[in-house]
């Protein structure tokens, strides 16, 4: 599966649907392992891995284009009847240094192919015609060198963003997973306003800590959900809400 496409299932699947907007929706994971070690990561859990064995690096035994291409050309010939969407990726940053070039190659050739293509990142991005996303959940400098250490500080991201955006680009921001204040107190307007100029934002709550799911942080994401989609709908912004946390909320 690694460096293959394949169809994501339960929380991936709702992400990369509300981004893509395609008919027929796929993923591909070009490495596996992140070396941005955020804290909230949940490729650990989902994996059952050691955070730190997670941080290590695993490339396919070949390039994802060669394999992805191997799919398209041969294996699903009949699949070509529908418009065709892949997200990159849910198991690495696509743009780690390690695994960018072969990045680079099967958008290339993703795009030549007339597929619509989606990233989601925390680093310098190539600029293809692709769905550009980034992962904002605070401005604070100093959340992110506590739970994203080895990351674009969040200015950057959104100054990469924004740069597409006047190129005419689309540019989305994934706001998960948010942390209620028992973990993390910032302000989520302040926020937001930095974000308007976005075409897509995907909020979620945090997971895998108890702080996250007491009832005042249940009132808390009540009150975010309203906020965001209040402004969402000012601002004239798509919005997805994902849906453990209209769960949770409601």
């Amino acid at each position: 599966m690694l460096g293959e496409l394949y169809k994501p299932r339960g929380l991936a699947l709702e992400t990369a649907c509300a981004v893509l907007e395609v008919e027929d929706v796929y993923a591909c994971n070009v490495a596996y392992g992140c070396s941005n070690a955020c804290a909230y990561c949940y490729v650990p859990r989902f994996t059952h891995r050691t955070r730190s064995a997670c941080q290590e690096v695993r490339l396919p035994k070949k390039p994802p284009v060669e394999l992805v291409r191997h799919q398209l050309e041969h294996q699903w010939r009949f699949h070509w009847t529908s418009k065709l969407g892949v997200f990159l990726s849910f198991l690495t940053d696509p743009f780690l240094p390690k695994i960018k070039q072969e990045t680079e190659k099967l958008i290339g050739y993703l795009l030549d192919q007339g597929v619509t293509v989606a990233t989601c990142s925390k680093l310098d991005f190539s600029n293809f015609d692709v769905k550009h996303g980034m992962t904002i959940v605070s401005l604070d400098q100093d959340f992110w060198k506590k739970f994203e250490p080895n990351t674009l500080p969040p200015n950057l991201r959104i100054a990469d963003l924004e740069h597409c955006k006047c190129t005419g680009e689309y540019v989305w921001v994934s706001m998960e997973p948010y942390p209620p204040s028992a973990i993390y107190k910032q302000n989520l307007k302040a926020l937001l306003e930095e974000l308007a100029f976005v075409d897509l934002i995907v909020f979620g709550k945090w997971n895998y800590d108890k702080r996250a799911t007491t009832e005042e942080a249940r009132r808390e994401y009540a009150e975010n959900v309203k906020v965001i989609t209040d402004f969402c709908k000012e601002q004239d912004i798509r919005l997805h809400i994902k849906s453990d946390t209209l769960e949770f909320v409601f």
